[in-house]
């Protein structure tokens, strides 16, 4: 039985250790205003911080052959590949986009923003209810250790989980857009993002 003393000691490491995670940011597709179905919103999102060593994402949606849902990652005001001079204005343009991950009209994608290079898994089980979970675990400075996909918990896109491209986090990230077209992108949805630390272990002896 442990002593008294060594309680407040225990208790005050474990409120530490949960307090290093960033909240996390839960968007929502607004209303669609425009014949061409495409809703589209912008949050503010903190990509890593020193002792933060896992940023998940999550898809779930009811996926169909014609509807896209999408999430990008990028820098606001950053210089993308067109030059142009940055400007902060809340929102990603095309150009600021690092990572985007997503549906499109079947198949599920994930495309690096600077090139455009776009690779696609089928989804597991057909359309349907999905749900896609990106888990990457960094290193010390952000760098990758390890990436996984999951679409209703089978592992998809396995070239890259084994290549760990850098393309896939950046530390200064600073913004997310969800992107939604198609009559049905609002049936169901979901939408998550977080940045945590690892998780604590506790040693008695």
């Amino acid at each position: 039985m442990l002593a008294p003393k060594y309680i407040p000691l225990f208790l005050g490491g474990f409120i530490a250790s949960v307090a290093l995670a960033l909240p996390p940011v839960r968007p929502v597709l607004p209303p669609v205003e425009y014949l061409d179905t495409e809703t589209v919103t912008n949050v503010p999102f903190t990509a890593w911080q020193e002792h933060l060593r896992h940023f998940t994402f999550k898809l779930a949606f009811d996926a169909t052959p014609s509807n896209n849902v999408e999430m990008a990652f990028g820098t606001d005001g950053a210089t993308g590949t067109t030059g142009v001079s940055p400007v902060e204005d809340g929102t990603l343009s095309p150009d600021e986009c690092d990572l985007v991950v997503g549906w499109d009209c079947g198949a599920w994608f994930v495309e690096e923003g600077a090139t455009g290079e776009r690779v696609t898994a089928a989804p597991a089980g057909g359309c349907g209810a999905h749900e896609l979970v990106v888990r990457v675990r960094l290193g010390r400075g952000g760098a990758i250790d390890d990436v996984r996909f999951l679409d209703n918990g089978a592992e998809v896109f396995a070239e890259l989980s084994a290549s760990k491209p850098p393309w896939l986090h950046a530390s200064g990230w600073n913004r997310l857009r969800l992107v939604g077209r198609g009559e049905n992108v609002r049936a169901g949805e979901r939408f998550f993002a977080q940045v945590t630390p690892d998780g604590t272990s506790v040693r008695m002896r």
